[in-house]
C-alpha cells in the first residue's frame, strides 16, 4: 500500500486505508474470476474443436487482448515504477499539458487502465464504505448479532450501486473479522429508485423493515443502508449498535478511486489532479451517474477535466447573492445571521443543532420570495434544490406526488450543505379544512411533515419555503422546530425598486437613465412588475434598433402605471397621512413605513404582540382615519376606503366584530363566536347595531383628532406628494418631533425638513 494512500485524510486511520486497499483488491479478483468463467462465450472455434479448457489462442482478438493485458497483472495492480521518475520536469509538464499522467503508468505507450475490474463507481462506493470503518472494533460491531449497523446514505443512486457491491464488500470484511455466530451479515439497502411504480414505493419501507426483522430473528448480523433513520421502525432504531453517515464525495475520494482504476503504479499526479478537480462543495453535488461518465476517460487528468466540465454545466446560470437584494424590510438581518451560523458550522465553531437552519417567507405575490432563496444559496455558495406543490402534483396521484416530494428532499440531502426551497407551501393546505378531498390533503400534508422531519436530521441542509397566504398553511408545518423563522417579505420600497430595475438592466444601464422616476411611478408594485417593465423597455429599444433610452422606459411604465394624476395623488396622500397621523397620536407602535402613488398607497403597521381594548379602539380609529382625512381636507370622501374585502371599511368592520364577538371588548357577553369569514347580514340585529356603534364612535373620535392637528396632517401629505415614501426612520423622527411639540402652537409644528429622511 502506498504512503499517499495511508496519509490520505479520506481514511481516518491506517486500518481504514488498509481495509480499503484489500477490499478493492478482493473485488478485482472476483471480477477477474467472473470474467474467466464467462470467457467461453467468446471462443471462436472456426470449425476447430477444443478439448477441455479452451486455449487462449482460440479467443477472439479483442478478448485475447483483454486477457493478455489484465489476467497476468498483480492483484494490487502495481506493475512497476512510474515513467515520470525517468523524465525531466519539462517532459512531465508537457505530459500534463497533453492530459497524460506519467505518474500513473509504467510506459506512456501502454494504458494503465484495467478492463477486467469492478465498475469505477463500485470502486468508489467500496472506498467510501471502508472509510467509515476506523478500527477493528468498529468492524467487529458490524458482525455482532442481536442488532444492526446503520449507514445513512442520502443518494438514491449510490444506494442502488451498493445493492450489488455491499454484499461482496461485507464478505471480504468477514474474512478479516469472522462473525462469532458463523452467519453471514445480511445487507438491507433501501434503494427506492425513481423508476419503480408508486404502489411499490408505498410498500418499500414496510418491506425494508420486514427484511431487517427476519434477519434479526434468525440471529444474523444486519447492515441497513437508507437515507434517514426514521426509515427504520422504532424497535429497530433501539437496536442500532453503530451509525455511520455516508462520506461526502471529495477530491480525495475521486483520487483514491483513480489510483485503483487508472494507475498501474499505485501513484498519481496528485497535486495536478487537485488543481483540476472542482472544490468540495461542487463535488458533493455530483451523482454516481456523472462520476461514472467522467471515469470513461482514459487518463486521470482527463477524468478530472471531465468532472470539472460536468460541474461547470451544472452550475451554469445566473448567480445572485443577498447583496443584490434590496427593499425586503426586516428579512435581511435574520438571513445574514443564518449565513453566519452556516459558516460557523462549516468551520466547526458551532454544532448543527445550535444553528438556525430554516425560514419561511410570506408576503404578497411577486415580492421576490423565490429570488431571495436563490440569493441566500448564492451568498452561501451552496446548491439550491427547488420543489413546489404543483411540481410534485404533476407526477400523478398521491403516491407519485409524495414520491416526487421525497425525491426532492433526497437530492438536497445528498448535496448538503445545500438549500431546499419549497414554493407554494400554502397549496399543501390545512388538514383541518373541511373539503371533499380532505383525506387526500391530509395524506399529502402528512407526507410533507415526514420529509421536513427527515430534513432536520441532515446536517448542512437549510430549509426555506414561501407562501402568499400564511394563514392557510397547516400550523403543524410551520411550527417552530420545522421553520425556525417566519419572515415577512413586503413589497419593495423605492430604493429596492431602483436596485431591481438596475440589476435587470445590467449592462444596458447607463447614467443617462432616470430609474428613480420610474421607481416612483411603480411604487407599490412587486419586484416582478419592475422586471417585466425592463423586459418591455428592452424589447421596445430592439424594435427601434437603438440603445435603451428613457423614452423606452417611460413607454413601458405607461403600460403599468398611467401618467401621474396630480389631483388623485394629492387625495391619496391626504388619505394615507390620515392613517399615519392617527397611528402616531395613539398608543399604537410607530408604523414601519408609508408610500403613495396615483393608484393608491399604504401605511405599513407595526405588528402587535397582543391586543387590548385600548389598542383595538386605536387601531379602529386608524382604519377610519384615511376616510376622515379626505372629508376634513377635501370636503368629501372617495370610494377608496371601501374597495374590496381588504379595504379600510372591511378591515374596520371585521375588527369591530372581533372586539364584540371574539375578545369581549363590547356588550355581547363572554360567548366566543367565529367571525372568519364574517357574514354581517346573518348576525343578530343587536350585534349588527353594536358593531355599527363601535365604527361610529371611532370615526367621531378620529375626526376630532385630525381636526385638532390638521396643519400637521397637511404637511405630512405634502411630504408624501414630494417624496412618495417615508421610511421607518422618517416616521420615528416625526413621532419624536410630535411628542416634543405636543404643547406648542401650530406655527411651531415641525416643517417638512424635520420629517425628511434620516
Amino acid at each position: 500500500m502506498t504512503e499517499l494512500l495511508q496519509k490520505s485524510p479520506l481514511f481516518p486511520t491506517a486500518f481504514s486505508a488498509d481495509l480499503g486497499r484489500t477490499t478493492v483488491a478482493a473485488l478485482r479478483e472476483s471480477a477477474l474470476a467472473e470474467w474467466r468463467s464467462n470467457a467461453e462465450r467468446f471462443y471462436d472455434y472456426d470449425d476447430r474443436e477444443a478439448d477441455g479448457e479452451a486455449s487462449i489462442d482460440l479467443l477472439k482478438q479483442p478478448v485475447r487482448r483483454v486477457f493478455e493485458h489484465d489476467v497476468r497483472r498483480r492483484p494490487d495492480g502495481i506493475e512497476g515504477a512510474p515513467v515520470a521518475e525517468t523524465m525531466t520536469p519539462d517532459e512531465v509538464e508537457q505530459c500534463f499539458a497533453d492530459g497524460i499522467d506519467p505518474w500513473a503508468c509504467t510506459d506512456l505507450e501502454v494504458a494503465p487502465l484495467w478492463q477486467i475490474q469492478p465498475r469505477p463507481v463500485a470502486v468508489l462506493a467500496t472506498i467510501l464504505m471502508c472509510a467509515m470503518i476506523k478500527d477493528k472494533q468498529a468492524l467487529g460491531q458490524v458482525f455482532r448479532a442481536g442488532g444492526l449497523t446503520l449507514m445513512l446514505c442520502p443518494s438514491g443512486q449510490m444506494r442502488s450501486q451498493l445493492e450489488n457491491v455491499a454484499p461482496e464488500v461485507v464478505t471480504h470484511w468477514q474474512e478479516k473479522q469472522p462473525c462469532p455466530t458463523g452467519q453471514n451479515v445480511a445487507c438491507h439497502i433501501y434503494a427506492n429508485s425513481s423508476d419503480i411504480a408508486a404502489s411499490e414505493k408505498k410498500r418499500s419501507i414496510p418491506k425494508f423493515r420486514q427484511a431487517i426483522d427476519k434477519s434479526l430473528m434468525r440471529h444474523a448480523p444486519a447492515l441497513a443502508v437508507c437515507s434517514a433513520k426514521s426509515q427504520l421502525s422504532s424497535e429497530q432504531e433501539s437496536l442500532v449498535y453503530q451509525r455511520f453517515r455516508w462520506p461526502v464525495l471529495s477530491a480525495k475520494a475521486i483520487i483514491e478511486t483513480m489510483r485503483f482504476t487508472h494507475s498501474n503504479t499505485g501513484q498519481l499526479a496528485e497535486d495536478e489532479l487537485l488543481k483540476r478537480l472542482p472544490d468540495s462543495d461542487a463535488l458533493r453535488r455530483l451523482e454516481p451517474l456523472q462520476v461514472a461518465a467522467a471515469f470513461e476517460e482514459e487518463t486521470t487528468l482527463r477524468v478530472a477535466d471531465r468532472i470539472s466540465q460536468i460541474v461547470a454545466v451544472q452550475n451554469s446560470g445566473p448567480h445572485i447573492s443577498l447583496s443584490d437584494v434590496e427593499g425586503l424590510g426586516g428579512a435581511m438581518p435574520p438571513l445574514k445571521r443564518m449565513l453566519e451560523d452556516l459558516d460557523a458550522w462549516r468551520e466547526g465553531r458551532a454544532a448543527w443543532s445550535d444553528v438556525t437552519r430554516s425560514a419561511l417567507f410570506y408576503g404578497p405575490p411577486g415580492t421576490g420570495k423565490t429570488m431571495l432563496a436563490h440569493a441566500f444559496a448564492g451568498s452561501a455558495g451552496i446548491p439550491l434544490i427547488t420543489t413546489s406543490y404543483s411540481d410534485c402534483q404533476r407526477h400523478g396521484h398521491q403516491g407519485d406526488m409524495l414520491a416526487a416530494l421525497g425525491a426532492a428532499f433526497e437530492r438536497a440531502a445528498q448535496q448538503a450543505p445545500a438549500v431546499l426551497f419549497i414554493d407554494e407551501i400554502d397549496s399543501f393546505s390545512d388538514r383541518s379544512s373541511k373539503r371533499l378531498n380532505d383525506g387526500y390533503l391530509r395524506g399529502v400534508v402528512n407526507g410533507l411533515l415526514e420529509q421536513i422531519n427527515h430534513a432536520a436530521e441532515v446536517e448542512g441542509l437549510i430549509l426555506l419555503a414561501a407562501t402568499n397566504h400564511l394563514d392557510i398553511v397547516d400550523p403543524a408545518v410551520i411550527r417552530s422546530g420545522r421553520f425556525d423563522l417566519k419572515l415577512e417579505i413586503p413589497l419593495p420600497d423605492l430604493s429596492g425598486l431602483e436596485v431591481i430595475l438596475a440589476r435587470k438592466l445590467g449592462s444596458a444601464n447607463n447614467p443617462g437613465l432616470n430609474l428613480t422616476a420610474v421607481a416612483e411611478r411603480i411604487l407599490g408594485e412587486p419586484g416582478a412588475t419592475a422586471e417585466a417593465l425592463i423586459r418591455d423597455a428592452l424589447s421596445r429599444a430592439r424594435t427601434d434598433h437603438v440603445p435603451l433610452a428613457q423614452k423606452h422606459l417611460e413607454a413601458a411604465t405607461d403600460q403599468i402605471a398611467p401618467a401621474l394624476d396630480t389631483a388623485l395623488l394629492h387625495r391619496v396622500a391626504i388619505h394615507e397621512a390620515g392613517h399615519l397621523l392617527s397611528a402616531l397620536l395613539s398608543p399604537l407602535p410607530t408604523p414601519l413605513g408609508v408610500w403613495v402613488t396615483a393608484r393608491g398607497g399604504r401605511v405599513e403597521p407595526a405588528p402587535l404582540a397582543t391586543m387590548t381594548s385600548r389598542l383595538a379602539k386605536a387601531k379602529l380609529r386608524m382604519c377610519l382615519a384615511g376616510r376622515a382625512a379626505e372629508r376634513l381636507v377635501l370636503g368629501e370622501v372617495s370610494n377608496g376606503a371601501g374597495v374590496g374585502p381588504a379595504s379600510d371599511l372591511a378591515q374596520a368592520t371585521v375588527l369591530a366584530a372581533q372586539m364584540e364577538l371574539n375578545w369581549s371588548f363590547g356588550e355581547s357577553g363572554l360567548a366566543w363566536q367565529d367571525v372568519s369569514p364574517l357574514d354581517f347580514q346573518k348576525l343578530p340585529p343587536k350585534t349588527q347595531h353594536r358593531i355599527e356603534v363601535h365604527l361610529q364612535e371611532a370615526e367621531t373620535a378620529v375626526r376630532a383628532l385630525l381636526n385638532d392637528n390638521i396643519a400637521i396632517l397637511k404637511k405630512i401629505a405634502a411630504e408624501l406628494v414630494q417624496k412618495k415614501e417615508l421610511t421607518r426612520m422618517d416616521l420615528l423622527s416625526l413621532s419624536k418631533c410630535l411628542s416634543s411639540n405636543a404643547a406648542k402652537d401650530d406655527d411651531e409644528i415641525p416643517s417638512a425638513h424635520l420629517i425628511a429622511r434620516s
